[in-house]
């Protein structure tokens, strides 16, 4: 038994040795164990970097993986194979669109993105080059920290207990869920972003370690979860930045704030008391629920942008019937007192 993420996994590591002549320049392989009747299942391959083949974990490195969609892989036998990249960068990308608490943390820290602190309150707001410089910012600052805490980490070969890691994380979410309804203090999305990065980070870390003992010490393989992870944050960013600027240009947006901060202070209450416990609430199959299909946070505040969008067209043209009457009124009496004279 291992952890992977908080959650419980089998791990059963089997090792296969092949003779292969030195003319031959790949090996290819096939699997296809339980991958057809689980889509969820991955079978991970990982290549020695020792001349004599024998299998140290340090010197570990991803080879390919193998999923319900692909049951063949080709393995060079001189260089690292390109698709072994290719396959961690998709790790670091799927583990983060599918940690809710990441996407959730990442999501509080953007919701006041358009908006200006002043006296404790969130009031005005950005125009749309500023809210983007302060996003930029944002995702800066949690870039720089999840990136340090996961290469000391990995580099140095230390490990950190899930639980508390994992704890901490969920709290993240409660401080920047706060932090949307009310500023904590100035510039404080920075601030969260870059601190609380540093936690994120030793949960990447820990993640990256469970994916093949210490596959984490080759550089490459650092360098390309980092990178899968960062592209994950981008999609999240194009995927509620525009929505956010939509919203925050109309009237109702501290409604849409208010509303997410709670909901994500809830999620994050919840989270910590099962991590620091180990009990279940109430909430667990709701969150299950929306962990399995998190791109309907998205979809959703892009609905609510656009409803707000067509409310304030309608009011508009509302607003602009009476004034049309009424200066049609106002031209027509002295027409009719200049006839009268």
């Amino acid at each position: 038994m291992s952890e992977l993420g908080g959650q419980p996994y089998v791990t059963v590591p089997l090792t296969m040795r092949a003779s292969i002549p030195a003319r031959h320049e790949a090996l290819t392989l096939n699997c296809d164990v339980i991958l057809r009747e689980i889509v969820s299942h991955d079978v991970h391959v990982y290549r020695s970097g020792t001349s004599d083949g024998s299998l140290q974990a340090p010197r570990l490195q991803l080879a390919g993986t193998f999923n319900y969609a692909r049951s063949t892989l080709t393995i060079s036998v001189e260089a690292a194979s390109t698709q072994a990249f290719a396959d961690t960068v998709g790790m670091g990308m799927v583990h983060v669109l599918e940690g809710l608490d990441h996407l959730l943390f990442l999501a509080m820290l953007l919701l006041p993105a358009p908006l200006v602190a002043t006296s404790r309150r969130w009031s005005g707001s950005r125009s749309a080059q500023r809210t983007l410089a302060r996003t930029a910012q944002v995702v800066t600052a949690f870039t720089l920290g999840h990136s340090a805490s996961l290469a000391a980490v990995t580099l140095s070969g230390a490990s950190f207990g899930g639980r508390w890691v994992e704890t901490l994380i969920a709290m993240s979410v409660a401080a920047s869920a706060v932090h949307a309804m009310r500023p904590l203090v100035r510039g404080g999305e920075v601030l969260l972003a870059g601190s609380f990065g540093l936690v994120h980070g030793l949960a990447f870390a820990g993640l990256l370690r469970e994916f093949g003992g210490g596959v984490g010490a080759a550089l490459q393989d650092l360098l390309a979860f980092n990178l899968g992870v960062e592209l994950a944050q981008l999609l999240v960013v194009a995927a509620v930045v525009p929505s956010l600027l939509v919203l925050s240009a109309g009237t109702r947006y501290h409604i849409v704030r208010r509303t997410a901060g709670a909901a994500g202070l809830v999620a994050a209450v919840a989270w910590t008391v099962e991590r620091a416990t180990g009990l279940t609430t109430p909430l667990r199959p709701a969150l299950n629920a929306l962990a399995s299909t998190p791109e309907m946070l998205a979809i959703a505040l892009a609905v609510i942008a656009g409803l707000d969008v067509v409310f304030r067209r309608r009011v508009r043209i509302d607003e602009s019937e009476p004034s049309s009457q009424t200066s049609s009124v106002a031209l027509s009496e002295p027409a009719s007192v200049t006839r009268s004279l």
